[in-house]
C-alpha cells in the first residue's frame, strides 16, 4: 500500500507540477494585486469593412468576427454587443493573452482593431481560472481546461498522499504540529472571512 501511495503522490505531482507553479504564481499575483490592471493599447490597425444600411448590429458583429477573425475567439451574442459614445459598434473579446476590441467605423467604412496584450502575471492567472464549462472556447483552451480539472484533482490526490504517507512513517511529531495549525489556521481563515 506504501509503495504504491508512493507513486501515485510522485506522478500526480510530476504530471501536474507546471500547473502547481501557475497555481503558485497566479495565487501570489492575485494577492499581492489590488485591482485587475487594464491592459495598455498594444497596437492599432484599420481595415476595409462596409456594412450594408440594413444590418442588425448581430449580423455587424458576425461580419466583422470573420473579417479579423481574433485568435482564441468565437462571435459575439447579442447581449455582448455595445456601443459607445459616438454610437459606434464595439466588440469586445477577452483571452488568455489580453482584450481585443473591434469598433465598427461605419461612416468611414472600415473596422478599428486595438489590441491589447496581458503581462506575464496576468496571463498566468487568467490561465489558472479556466475549467471545463467555462465558457464556449476554441479547442486549444478546451484542452487546457480540461487538463487543468486534472491537475485539480492530482493537487488533491497529492496533499491526500501526503498526510497518508506521513502517518504511514509513525515519524515526526513536528509534522503533526504543522498539519494541525495548517488545518486550523484554514478553519479559522474561512471563519473570519465569512
Amino acid at each position: 500500500m506504501r509503495t504504491l501511495l508512493l507513486k501515485l503522490h510522485l506522478y500526480a505531482g510530476l504530471l501536474t507540477v507546471s500547473h502547481l507553479l501557475v497555481y503558485a504564481v497566479a495565487g501570489l499575483f492575485a494577492t499581492l494585486q489590488t485591482s485587475r490592471p487594464e491592459p495598455a493599447a498594444f497596437h492599432t490597425s484599420y481595415v476595409p469593412f462596409a456594412t450594408a444600411p440594413s444590418a442588425t448590429d448581430e449580423q455587424v458583429a458576425a461580419a466583422a468576427w470573420r473579417a479579423v477573425h481574433l485568435p482564441l475567439t468565437f462571435p459575439l451574442s447579442k447581449s455582448e454587443l455595445q456601443r459607445d459614445d459616438q454610437q459606434n459598434l464595439v466588440l469586445e473579446y477577452y483571452t488568455v493573452n489580453g482584450i481585443d476590441r473591434l469598433t465598427v467605423l461605419e461612416r468611414e467604412q472600415r473596422l478599428r482593431i486595438d489590441r491589447t496584450h496581458s503581462g506575464m502575471l496576468q496571463f498566468l492567472n487568467d490561465l489558472h481560472t479556466a475549467m471545463p464549462g467555462d465558457w464556449k472556447k476554441p479547442r486549444i483552451m478546451a484542452v487546457w481546461a480540461y487538463w487543468n480539472e486534472f491537475a485539480a484533482w492530482c493537487l488533491g490526490a497529492f496533499s491526500i498522499s501526503g498526510v497518508l504517507l506521513w502517518i504511514m512513517s509513525r515519524g515526526f511529531r513536528w509534522a503533526a504540529v504543522f498539519l494541525i495549525a495548517g488545518i486550523g489556521l484554514f478553519v479559522a481563515m474561512r471563519w473570519l472571512l465569512r
